[in-house]
């Protein structure tokens, strides 16, 4: 099917997570010991469970390295990002055969899935070590790899045997179901191969042998520059890094937990982001989030890309509501949903209100994607370590999960019903909330498309601000409300006129 990608809304899964099943407390664990038959694979059990994604109303599955994982080297329990085969599925999460159908039941429900696949990198082991000139090698001899990523080995597209080897990886898994294969990648840390020259060859190749359908080209990217370099070279999607960054340095939490607008000084050593922290401390988090939305706005007409994909989860930085509070993570998702040239992404969890980061490389473990906290005056009271473990820490209580999933589906519903809202092109205005200056917290912008215009405010701060032109939001609400010209903190307003 032609033309899917605008609609789309994003579903990450991490197999290990999603498909966590162990015992939660002694009582499951003295049934275990009494249970009769075979767990599923972790595959089997993501396609047995599709229909929950498809009604939450999500439409593309992400899934997460399913290759064979490499052994030498290997932190922890073993990183899917260290690949031993690109050709192979990992035993922990079952067999090709699994795979396989997983791919046909995604499709028979109407939905698209695209694989994680790492182009700058193997693990040490992987099948191509032997092949002379495949992977970058250090003065002797050794195999190099890039930060600390000491469980891999960095790939060398100077070399055509290289290039060769990888084209024909993306060719088996487009067409791995008889030629009815996955409908894309998400490339893992795209701008880093050593070569970038290949992306000219490959993707216009792979998108003209496979012209009758549109395929998902997701490049992991950090910077504005970097995500317009790569789709000069056929990525026709890519991460809104500086979107999260405005989430990482703009917000912390109080210390009753709750989210709070704190500009980290660390904001302005990113060169990358210093337009949006000098945005923030001149007009406020609202200037800072215009920015990151506009990026995209000045290229082609919405609808027909590039597209970003934005977050306030994902498998590396770990659960928002964690780091940046619920109120934050609420405020951010409306904008995300309401917003152009974007292809909103979920980490599975994410709807129930996960806080939890899921597990890379060990089961349990610290991590460094914590929280910042504030006192009531923005001075900084110190930082929260993360911790990452395998499974699922959700919302405590059913009615608080309930309102997390009821929150995700009326939104992915909301852009679902009105085109404007996916396909639209997307114009500022402002609201002049009553506040100084640099104190501004609401995002207001104009969708239109095919004659419908729908205007949207959102209050990203954690203070009521009452609008002074809330004429500019006249029209039929279809989505949130004003308390008698006041929109309340991270809450939004969706209104549409003829």
């Amino acid at each position: 099917m032609k033309d899917w990608i605008p609609d789309s809304v994003i579903y990450q899964v991490n197999l290990r997570a999603f498909a966590a099943r162990e015992p939660r407390n002694p009582v499951e664990a003295s049934a275990e010991l009494v249970r009769t038959g075979v767990d599923v694979s972790p595959l089997q059990f993501l396609a047995d469970n599709l229909s929950q994604i498809k009604d939450l109303g999500a439409n593309v599955v992400y899934v997460m390295p399913p290759f064979l994982m490499g052994i030498e080297g290997r932190k922890g329990v073993g990183s899917n990002y260290s690949i031993r085969d690109f050709r192979a599925i990992e035993p922990e999460y079952g067999t090709m055969d699994d795979f396989v159908g997983l791919v046909g039941h995604v499709h028979e429900l109407g939905m698209k899935i695209i694989v994680d696949l790492t182009p700058n990198h193997t693990s040490r082991d992987n099948v191509w070590i032997a092949t002379d000139g495949i992977h970058c090698r250090n003065e002797d001899g050794s195999l190099y790899y890039d930060y600390d990523w000491s469980d891999t080995a960095k790939l060398d597209y100077t070399n055509p045997k290289t290039r060769h080897e990888m084209h024909s990886v993306l060719s088996f898994w487009l067409d791995v179901c008889d030629g009815d294969g996955i409908d894309g990648f998400r490339f893992d840390m795209a701008h880093m191969i050593n070569d970038l020259s290949f992306w000219d060859e490959a993707l216009p190749e792979l998108k003209a042998r496979h012209s009758g359908r549109d395929l998902l080209f997701l490049a992991e990217s950090y910077g504005v520059e970097n995500n317009r370099g790569l789709f000069k070279r056929g990525m026709n999607a890519a991460y809104d890094d500086d979107f999260y960054k405005v989430c990482a340095y703009g917000y912390a939490r109080g210390e009753d937990g709750q989210s709070r607008i704190c500009l980290s000084g660390e904001a302005f050593g990113n060169a990358d982001f210093s337009n949006k922290a000098e945005a923030f401390a001149g007009s406020g988090i609202a200037a800072a989030f215009e920015h990151a939305i506009m990026d995209y706005e000045k290229g082609p007409e919405s609808g027909a890309g590039p597209w970003v994909a934005r977050y306030t989860d994902n498998h590396d930085e770990g659960r928002g509501v964690y780091r940046f509070g619920n109120g934050a993570v609420r405020a951010v998702s409306q904008l995300i949903f309401l917003t152009g040239h974007c292809l909103p992404f979920l980490l599975s969890g994410q709807e129930f209100g996960a806080a939890n980061r899921p597990t890379i490389h060990d089961r349990i473990k610290p991590c460094d994607k914590g929280f910042r906290v504030c006192g009531p005056d923005c001075e900084p009271c110190g930082e929260t370590a993360g911790v990452e473990f395998e499974g699922n820490l959700f919302a405590r209580g059913a009615p608080e999960r309930k309102r997390w999933y009821t929150f995700y589906r009326e939104l992915i519903a909301l852009r679902a019903a009105y085109p404007a809202l996916r396909r639209g092109s997307t114009k500022l205005f402002r609201v002049r909330e009553a506040c100084g200056k640099h104190d501004r917290a609401v995002v207001a912008f104009e969708r239109q498309w095919d004659g419908s215009v729908i205007r949207c405010a959102v209050n990203m701060g954690s203070e009521p601000r009452r609008l002074k032109h809330i004429s500019d939001l006249a029209g039929d609400v279809l989505y949130g409300k004003l308390n008698d010209g006041t929109l309340e903190p991270f809450e939004a307003i969706v209104t549409q006129t003829a």
